[in-house]
């Protein structure tokens, strides 16, 4: 039995009189406010572990049905949902199969979710850079041959990348696995953004059937699911234990899930696995496609090997934040990020047509205008921090408040990230340089004593 048959049979058999969590009891308490905002409905399905309800600490009944399901329907050895976002996958994985000393290959350009699994693990990062792109003022996805000079080289217990990366560019997923294999190396890729690719035609594979040990996605980003529903999946070909993530993930988890947002996962997946969602699939990518054609010739759309998802644009001599201005206060539109040469539209499962053809509408009557020319063609030149502290050992420092401009090689006791994406520009444990104050707009900075 499926858990939202199980909510239903619940309520149809007249449910029962509780005297458990939550302590709104299926919304017989809620304020007026709230009711109006949320509904009834949501708090109804807001149940705890009843009797026959299933836990997803040790599922037994429905929950590990659902997961098996979503294994098969994915082609993974296990499958997990979780409930506080792809963040918890990440750390879980890490967590699972790093241990304390353990060195770590990592793509500058993650989400801050891997650093909190360093301070957890204990693991030892090794990072680079991808090759970043200045016409874009993004990073490129990572080659192969990137990975395979880094690994003859290094010697490393496993590789964490982004793939597709907040902008939606594609590394070479196969060939970087493949290497891995030969080098006896753990293969994680934050998938975050990439939860619509089982069942759209997309110029990728997933990064499980690529040949990576562990994948998470985010099933609110752009499948359609409330925030925060997510997944992680462990290759069929992988020889990692499912144990060991089920165990690493009760510890950071929740013992108290949202049943609610169970449900919600089981729905999105099930619809998205129907022949009914992969041709809204269908209908969203032509929609884009659509978009494109239309667009004005004097805004450029990124058109390398990236997720048609994910519109990336840029105009000639107009700065991303100018533009942006103008779509939030004259068009009531807002962009999901601007950089200094670019602007990313994200397109979810929601976005229909409509939306697009808006869109189009508002960038073609900007780009009408005449910008004053500005300052886009610098290159946002980054360069690795030098480390004195692991992510950890940074963490159980002493630490003190000072003011930015005496910071200039200290060793900082925080994290700062550009959000969103929520990539670090600066980590606890590296050395504060001057190339590094000129990009951090603060008054004060921690560091470590």
């Amino acid at each position: 039995m499926s858990l939202i048959k199980k909510i239903k049979d619940y309520y149809k058999k007249g449910g029962r009189i509780l005297f458990t969590t939550p302590s709104h009891n299926q919304g017989h308490f809620q304020t007026t406010a709230a009711e109006k905002l949320l509904g009834k409905q949501f708090l109804q399905y807001d149940l705890s572990e009843l009797d026959g309800f299933d836990n997803l600490r040790n599922p037994q009944g429905p929950i590990k049905k659902l997961l098996e399901n979503i294994s098969n329907i994915y082609n993974s050895k296990s499958s997990f949902i979780l409930t506080n976002g792809s963040t918890s996958g990440i750390i879980a994985s890490m967590l699972a199969f790093l241990k304390e000393g353990d060195k770590v290959l990592i793509a500058r350009n993650c989400h801050i979710s891997v650093y909190n699994g360093l301070v957890l693990s204990g693991a030892v990062p090794v990072w680079f850079l991808p090759e970043y792109d200045s016409e874009w003022g993004i990073y490129k996805g990572i080659k192969a041959e990137q990975i395979e000079k880094i690994l003859r080289e290094q010697e490393v217990k496993a590789l964490i990348i982004t793939s597709p990366t907040y902008e939606g560019l594609y590394s070479e997923t196969e060939k970087i696995a493949q290497i891995c294999k030969n080098h006896g190396v753990i293969f994680i890729v934050d998938e975050a953004h990439g939860a619509l690719y089982n069942f759209g035609n997309f110029k990728t594979k997933p990064a499980i059937q690529c040949g990576a040990d562990i994948s998470v996605q985010s099933l609110h980003k752009t499948a359609g699911a409330p925030n925060p529903c997510a997944l992680v999946h462990i290759s069929n070909q992988s020889s990692l234990n499912p144990d060991k993530l089920q165990k690493a993930l009760n510890i950071i988890n929740t013992t108290s899930p949202s049943y609610a947002l169970l449900a919600s996962c089981e729905t999105v997946i099930n619809y998205l696995n129907s022949s009914k969602g992969q041709l809204y699939i269908e209908k969203l990518l032509s929609d884009i496609e659509i978009f494109k054609k239309n667009i004005s010739s004097k805004i450029h759309i990124y058109s390398g090997k990236n997720d048609p998802t994910k519109i990336l644009i840029k105009f000639n001599g107009a700065a991303p934040s100018a533009i942006a201005g103008i779509l939030n206060e004259k068009y009531k539109i807002e962009e999901e990020f601007s950089n200094h040469k670019s602007m990313l539209f994200i397109c979810g499962i929601g976005t229909n047509a409509n939306k697009l053809n808006k869109l189009c509408s508002a960038l073609n009557e900007i780009s009408k205008n005449t910008f004053t020319k500005c300052s886009t063609d610098a290159v946002m030149k980054y360069n690795l921090p030098d480390i004195k502290y692991t992510p950890r050992q940074a963490f159980f420092k002493d630490k003190i408040v000072i003011d930015t401009e005496n910071a200039v090689n200290k060793i900082s006791a925080e994290a700062i990230t550009t959000y969103p994406p929520g990539i670090p520009v600066l980590l606890p444990g590296e050395v504060i340089s001057k190339d590094i104050l000129n990009k951090i707009d603060k008054s004060h900075i921690e560091i470590c004593c």
